[in-house]
């Protein structure tokens, strides 16, 4: 096992071939990631986790920065979320 701070997760993109290459020992992001590489190569442990795991990825890969919201913002989306859980129990009541 590589130690945690030599861990690393790396993906980048080949022009000529189009398409995305992914190598990572980080084990939880190759848990999240391994349904999306293909032609791999993997170490996994005993227990299962997947200690390296290194192909190309199919499809895109997106990167976003995070979504920054007021006060006000958030008290809006907060109070549409409740007033959407509110209308969902209502008709829930009813069916029963």
């Amino acid at each position: 096992m590589t130690p945690r701070s030599e861990q690393e997760t790396i993906i980048s993109y080949d022009r000529e071939l189009d398409q995305w290459h992914y190598y990572s020992d980080v084990p939880k992001h190759n848990h999240k990631w391994a349904d999306l590489v293909h032609n791999r190569t993997q170490f996994v442990e005993k227990n299962g986790t997947i200690e390296v795991l290194e192909g190309t990825i199919q499809g895109t890969v997106s990167v976003r920065k995070p979504i920054v919201m007021s006060e006000e913002t958030r008290a809006k989306a907060a109070a549409r979320f409740k007033a959407y859980r509110d209308r969902k129990n209502e008709v829930t009541d009813d069916e029963q």
